[in-house]
């Protein structure tokens, strides 16, 4: 993964506007200091910093998650978050200078539910894990697990759209090859579960209409 560009963050910015993030710009770096924040539209990827001073990918959040809470503990980050896709984020918590304890309690459940996704998202074959990480950005929501199945059941009533990360992120994200996640990617296209939308540019490579058809993506390769 390219080393993005850090956006600085205080923490005294934690009533402050609104802010977007174009895909690949840092939101914050492992150890700085600044606030926590929702995520409302979009992706972001946390890395953790590893003892030889790499950036190993850690977990994913996407709309509804918080990140950044530690620093309400620890007045410090603990990862490095970066947008994976386009992201708009708001200052969390809304509206108030201590989150409520039904609050926490509730995004801890969230945030245990999407340690969870991300497990699953690394586990079993490789298309499972492909085509579960497109679901999980097309339709996150509150539940995880159950989400993704509620997902395939909105995409066969109605197409939904989703914005793909770089291919090289997704092949970290699901722990496989470039190249796997690259011919997995194809499969769906030419499956007609992902259908590329047209932007005034052309044909885009990163966003899509989806639709749940089975397909058996290992032999569709």
């Amino acid at each position: 993964m390219a080393k993005p560009q850090p956006y600085s963050l205080k923490k005294t910015d934690a009533r402050q506007e609104q802010q977007s993030f174009a895909a690949g710009q840092a939101i914050y770096t492992h150890s700085t200091s600044g606030a926590a924040w929702r995520v409302l539209s979009g992706s972001v990827r946390l890395d953790r910093l590893e003892p030889n001073g790499e950036q190993n990918f850690a977990n994913l959040a996407i709309k509804g998650d918080i990140i950044g809470a530690e620093t309400l503990l620890f007045d410090s980050y603990s990862f490095t978050a970066t947008a994976l896709t386009p992201c708009l984020l708001t200052p969390w918590p809304e509206g108030c200078s201590a989150p409520a304890g039904d609050s926490l309690l509730h995004n801890m459940a969230k945030a245990e539910r999407r340690a969870a996704d991300v497990i699953a998202l690394r586990c079993g074959q490789a298309a499972e894990r492909v085509r579960r990480l497109v679901f999980l950005l097309a339709a996150p929501g509150e539940a995880s697990g159950e989400g993704y199945v509620e997902a395939i059941g909105e995409a066969i009533a109605r197409p939904l759209q989703v914005t793909l990360p770089p291919r090289q992120d997704m092949a970290d994200i699901t722990a496989l090859t470039l190249e796997t996640v690259s011919r997995m990617v194809s499969g769906l296209r030419r499956a007609g579960i992902l259908k590329p939308l047209s932007t005034s540019g052309g044909v885009s490579t990163s966003r899509f209409s989806l639709a749940a058809i089975p397909l058996d993506l290992e032999n569709a390769g």
